[in-house]
C-alpha cells in the first residue's frame, strides 16, 4: 500500500494536480466581468467590462470568452506565426525577453486569462508576443483648434493588417477599471489583453504605426508595443505622463505613436526605436503640416504619409468625425479596424473588418467611455479581494 500511495503521489506531481500545490483563489466572475453586444445585424460588436485585480480581470475575461480566447490563441496565432515564418520556439524566446520588462500585473492578468479560459498559458503568451514581431502598418492623425470644424480634438487610428488569419472574427471593446491606474477602453479582440488602440478616462487617446526607420537597432529585449501602449493609457493622466511611459522605459523595435489629451487639446507624434525616441508636435514635424495637426501613415516618410498629409491639408479647418471616417475610406487605410476618437467627451466610433469587407468600408458604431464607466457594474461594492495582488512596477524597468 505504501508503494501504491507513493506511485499515486508521484503521478499527481507529474501531471500537475498535487494537492499540496497552492490553488488560485476563486473569482466571482459576475463581480469582475460583464459581457454584452452593441449594434445590430451584421454590425454587432462585443463589449466586455472588467474590473478588479489583474488576476481577477484576466480570469473573468477568460471565463466569459473562453471560446474566443481559444480561437485566437490556438487557431489565429499559429496561422500568424506560419505567415511570418516564425517558429513557436522563436516566439517563446522573444516572449521571455519581453517578460523581463513587463509589469508583474500584466503577467498575472495573462495567468488569469489562461486559468479562466482553460487555454494553456504558453499559447496566450505566444499570442501576446505576435504584434511586435509582425509590426502592423497603419495610419493616424490628431487635429484640434483651427484644424477642425468646431475646434475640438479629433484623432484617428487606422489599423492596417491582414485579415487572412481571421483575427477580425471576434472584435471587442474592452473596458478596464483596474485596481491600479486609470480606467480605459481598448479597441481590440476577445482574448487579447494588450493594447493597439485605446482611450482612457483622463482623455488620453493613443494610436500606433509600425516602421523600420531605425531597424539596425531592433532588439526584442524591451517592452512590446502592445504593453508600451497599455502603460501609456493605464498610467498616463496627462500627455506628459503618457509620453514618459513611452519614452523613458525599454522599448523594442521602430514604432511610431500618436498621443493626444482631450482636456487641453495637446497632441504629440512619437518616433521611437529600441534606442531612440523623438517627440514632435504640429510645429516641428519634419514634413508639411499646419498648426494643431500631426499625422503619419505607413511609416514616417512613406508615399502614403504624403498622401495622408495632402488630404489633411485640403480638409484643414473642416475636419469632423464624419470627415475623419471618410478620409480612411478614401485612402483605404484601416483594413482591420478604423477608429475615430473625440477624447474630451469620451466618444469613439469604430468599424471592424469582416471576412469579406475591410473596416474602412464598413459602418461605424458609436461608444462612450464615460457612459460605460457610469454603468452600475462599475459601481458595485468591491469586497476585499482574495486574489493575489502584485506590484505595479515591472521587474527590471521601474
Amino acid at each position: 500500500m505504501r508503494i501504491i500511495r507513493y506511485a499515486l503521489a508521484l503521478l499527481m506531481l507529474t501531471i500537475g494536480i498535487c494537492p499540496l500545490h497552492a490553488a488560485q483563489p476563486r473569482v466571482n466572475v459576475a463581480l469582475h466581468g460583464k459581457r454584452f453586444t452593441i449594434g445590430a445585424g451584421d454590425n454587432r460588436l462585443t463589449v466586455l467590462y472588467l474590473r478588479g485585480t489583474p488576476y481577477e480581470m484576466g480570469y473573468a475575461h477568460g471565463k466569459l470568452c473562453a471560446k474566443e480566447v481559444r480561437y485566437l490563441a490556438e487557431q489565429v496565432a499559429p496561422m500568424m506565426m506560419l505567415g511570418m515564418g516564425c517558429s513557436p520556439s522563436r516566439v517563446d524566446a522573444i516572449w521571455k525577453l519581453y517578460a523581463k520588462h513587463l509589469r508583474p500585473d500584466y503577467l498575472e492578468e495573462l495567468k488569469g486569462l489562461a486559468d479562466g479560459s482553460g487555454v494553456p498559458l504558453r499559447d496566450i503568451e505566444r499570442l501576446s508576443a505576435i504584434p511586435d514581431i509582425s509590426q502592423w502598418s497603419c495610419s493616424f492623425f490628431a487635429a484640434d483648434g483651427k484644424a477642425t470644424e468646431h475646434g475640438d480634438l479629433i484623432q484617428i487610428r487606422a489599423l492596417d493588417y491582414t485579415t487572412d488569419a481571421g483575427i477580425q472574427k471576434y472584435p471587442a471593446l474592452i473596458v478596464y477599471a483596474p485596481d491600479h491606474g486609470v480606467p480605459f477602453v481598448s479597441v481590440g479582440w476577445l482574448g487579447f489583453a494588450g493594447v493597439v488602440t485605446a482611450l482612457n478616462a483622463d482623455t488620453i487617446a493613443m494610436s500606433e504605426i509600425g516602421d523600420d526607420w531605425d531597424k539596425q537597432t531592433n532588439n526584442f529585449d524591451g517592452r512590446p508595443l502592445t504593453y508600451v501602449m497599455r502603460d501609456a493609457v493605464q498610467f498616463g493622466t496627462t500627455l506628459q505622463e503618457a509620453i514618459h511611459q513611452v519614452r523613458d522605459y525599454p522599448r523594442t523595435l521602430s514604432i511610431l505613436y500618436c498621443l493626444s489629451w482631450g482636456k487641453t487639446g495637446q497632441m504629440a507624434a512619437l518616433q521611437t526605436s529600441h534606442d531612440k525616441c523623438y517627440v514632435y508636435n504640429s510645429t516641428d514635424l519634419p514634413f508639411p503640416t499646419k498648426p494643431g495637426m500631426v499625422y503619419m501613415s505607413m511609416g514616417m516618410h512613406s508615399d502614403w504619409n504624403a498622401k495622408l498629409g495632402h488630404v489633411l491639408l485640403q480638409d484643414y479647418g473642416h475636419i469632423t468625425v464624419l470627415v475623419a471616417e471618410q478620409i480612411m475610406h478614401q485612402l483605404k487605410t484601416g483594413s482591420l479596424h478604423a477608429v475615430v476618437f473625440k477624447p474630451a467627451t469620451g466618444d469613439l466610433w469604430v468599424a471592424n473588418a469582416t471576412a469579406h469587407q475591410m473596416a474602412y468600408d464598413r459602418p461605424f458604431l458609436h461608444f462612450n467611455l464615460f457612459e460605460a464607466l457610469s454603468d452600475p457594474f462599475f459601481k458595485q461594492p468591491m469586497p476585499s479581494s482574495t486574489a493575489q495582488k502584485t506590484s505595479q512596477v515591472p521587474i527590471n524597468a521601474r
